[in-house]
């Protein structure tokens, strides 16, 4: 298993972690992220006609097998996630799949802009290679690219949901026609849903 940590101002950092996700696992976290049933979502309306930054995403169920994957107790996926999202802090709240085809167009965003949280990106796809573009670009306060990761098959990210990022377009005239990203939110634990949660189960 590889990693790598980044550091951003203000305490933010951006580990990249490499081999952490058995074969057998990341062959089946691929194949059920190609059945999926996706939908045209980031839109505020209705109607998605001329909305520029609208994406194909699936929603995950918090007992898809996907997510079972990756946090299984006891896997290396497990013990990195604890390590740098600590429990203490965050909560799981919620995930999901983004499907990224050709003529993309995505804007810079940031996760959590106003609550702390953290995010989770793992890089589906069985085969990836550089030239494909569709790198996931992060940026520092003044809107400047301050580290830009590669596609790699089994890479798994984790960084602050304050840091913006967005992801470069793919080489339509040799990637593969889908890009596969699951997407792992852990928010504070300060916030009301947790607090909901906890007396609901009390």
């Amino acid at each position: 298993m590889k990693c790598e940590i980044i550091k951003y101002q203000n305490n933010r950092e951006l580990v990249i972690i490499d081999d952490c996700v058995n074969v057998d696992k990341h062959i089946n976290i691929y194949f059920d992220c190609c059945t999926l049933p996706y939908r045209i979502t980031n839109s505020s309306t209705r109607e998605i006609q001329g909305i520029v930054d609208k994406r194909l995403k699936c929603d995950l169920e918090t007992n898809n097998p996907i997510i079972d994957y990756l946090l299984e107790e006891g896997t290396d996926s497990a013990e990195v996630i604890k390590k740098y999202i600590p429990s203490e802090t965050y909560g799981f709240n919620r995930g999901y799949v983004n499907l990224g085809i050709h003529g993309d167009v995505n804007h810079m965003h940031m996760d959590g802009k106003f609550y702390k949280c953290k995010t989770l990106l793992y890089y589906a796809n069985q085969n990836w290679e550089y030239k494909w573009g569709g790198h996931t670009a992060f940026f520092d306060n003044n809107g400047n690219i301050k580290t830009t990761v590669e596609v790699k098959p089994g890479r798994m990210v984790i960084f602050d949901g304050n840091i913006p990022h967005t992801v470069l377009p793919m080489n339509i005239r040799s990637s593969p026609s889908y890009r596969f990203t699951v997407a792992l939110k852990f928010e504070s634990l300060d916030l009301p849903q947790f607090n909901k949660r906890t007396l609901q189960n009390a």
